[in-house]
């Protein structure tokens, strides 16, 4: 999906993991989107098998080493350029049966102008997070800029992206950033190896030194499938850099394009 329009340069990206929000999920967002009437359903699932931190979890401490976090997500295409999605979250810690924690609603991600038209493709990306009640007590939103820029069979992505707190007792906090990005080498149209880098460095105005963010490095790759290689397998292993990161996390994300 594309989009024909002026944005805000604006957005940086935060990921859900810092502190007291705790996304279990990763991905680097690229600039194609669906088309039109297209449908995609993701299946996302991220296992922590090693980790010296714990988290809040409906009320209980709960430690992360062991904790196995799963997402359903559906996407359409409203147009070529503008896709919606929307998402049911679900955790299990160690020794916790399986939750419903929260609904994402993906209210537009917008590609800006055709493909290689301008100098990097751009598109723009906002969700809206609602928790269940007792997990988190406040909601949020996402904004996410894409960039994207292939140069042959080599491909950069970065996802800068702001998060806020819009309800809640700690609605007067800033603006979070994190910066995500990621290298793939696309010459094949089956097996395409990747590098990814994730970094949650908290509020935008008042950040941490580097040692007090959290910081991963993920070797994975991608797989695509079927006749029309509509279905991709993204997997990878991210790797925990500094201390408040945690050690091992192994991800794995299914989707299947359809009309």
């Amino acid at each position: 999906m594309r989009v024909h329009s002026r944005l805000v340069f604006v957005s940086i990206f935060l990921l859900m993991f810092f502190q007291n929000a705790n996304s279990q999920f990763y991905q680097v967002y690229g600039y194609t989107t669906l088309d039109a009437n297209e449908k995609e359903l993701v299946i996302w699932n991220t296992f922590i098998p090693s980790s010296d931190h714990d988290y809040s979890f409906f009320g209980e401490t709960a430690p992360r080493a062991g904790l196995m976090a799963h997402s359903l997500e559906l996407e359409y295409g409203i147009t070529r350029n503008f896709t919606v999605a929307i998402y049911a979250d679900f955790e299990q810690p160690k020794g916790h049966d399986l939750k419903w924690i929260r609904t994402k609603a993906v209210a537009v991600y917008y590609s800006i102008r055709e493909k290689n038209l301008l100098p990097v493709d751009l598109a723009i990306y906002g969700e809206y997070k609602l928790p269940r009640k007792g997990y988190k007590d406040y909601e949020e939103i996402e904004i996410k800029l894409i960039m994207e820029k292939d140069l042959g069979s080599h491909q950069i992505v970065l996802n800068p992206t702001v998060e806020k707190k819009i309800s809640g007792e700690d609605v007067t906090e800033g603006v979070e950033f994190v910066l995500n990005g990621a290298y793939t080498y696309t010459k094949s149209l089956v097996f395409q190896p990747r590098l990814e880098y994730y970094s949650k460095m908290g509020e935008l105005y008042d950040l941490p030194g580097f040692s007090e963010q959290k910081h991963y490095i993920f070797p994975s790759f991608n797989l695509f499938l079927g006749k029309h290689k509509k279905i991709r397998w993204h997997t990878g292993v991210g790797i925990g850099l500094t201390d408040p990161s945690d050690n091992i996390i192994i991800k794995s994300i299914l989707s299947w394009e359809f009309i």
